[in-house]
């Protein structure tokens, strides 16, 4: 029976001592080899995630704006409730969010309860850069309760002993700020402040479980 060669389109892309050699070294012609995946050119963006100190306060009951008072830092604007420091020095169109969450806690006695309360928390985010402060927004937590009202499934009886019985109220408070700054100024400072507490009927005021974070992406 006479040798048959087998044709070059049936020549496989790996060595086989079946084939003639001059017909092996132009396998590579007929070989599909994967091609490259095309490389990503394009700049990957700068991210920056930072976060804040941020403090638990007793807040002043008084139905007048917050002073420098004790109960926390504290400055000529009123309470500080945390800070950030975010610096974009290095990004060109950077896009900043600033994360601000909390716990509002308040307690009432129910010998005082009235009918009616009221407790109302101003928040104020400012941006220190190269000394200049700018605000930037204002957030209100309110809660109210008129004359004749049932008090929120939210809130807990807490019997003390000796004393009368108590209502203590939990609620989270948090709030978001975006900006996107086509001229950064570099390293600047985020503040949370509380600039005013009204309350009525209400015997203590607190906040805890503070948290302050900033995120900067270069667009």
């Amino acid at each position: 029976m006479p040798d048959f060669k087998k044709p070059r389109h049936a020549i496989p892309c790996s060595a086989d001592p079946g084939y003639d050699d001059h017909l092996f070294d132009e396998a590579d012609f007929y070989c599909r080899r994967p091609r490259p995946k095309p490389k990503d050119h394009r700049p990957k963006k700068d991210v920056q995630f930072v976060c804040g100190t941020a403090v638990g306060l007793s807040l002043p009951i008084f139905d007048v704006a917050v002073a420098s008072t004790s109960g926390g830092p504290s400055s000529s604007f009123g309470l500080v409730a945390g800070t950030v420091n975010l610096d974009t020095s290095g990004m060109a169109h950077p896009a900043t969010k600033v994360d601000f969450s909390s716990i509002i806690n308040f307690l009432i006695n129910l010998n005082e309860y009235s009918g009616g309360l009221l407790l109302q928390i101003d928040f104020r985010l400012s941006k220190i850069c190269d000394g200049h402060k700018v605000h930037l927004g204002t957030w209100t937590y309110k809660r109210s309760i008129s004359i004749g009202g049932a008090l929120s499934p939210g809130v807990q009886l807490q019997s003390v002993p000796g004393f009368s019985l108590q209502v203590d109220f939990r609620e989270p408070f948090n709030f978001s700020f975006c900006e996107c700054d086509p001229c950064p100024a570099g390293c600047c400072t985020y503040v949370v402040e509380i600039v005013n507490v009204n309350s009525f009927s209400i015997a203590s005021a607190s906040l805890t479980n503070v948290s302050i974070s900033a995120l900067a992406v270069d667009q």
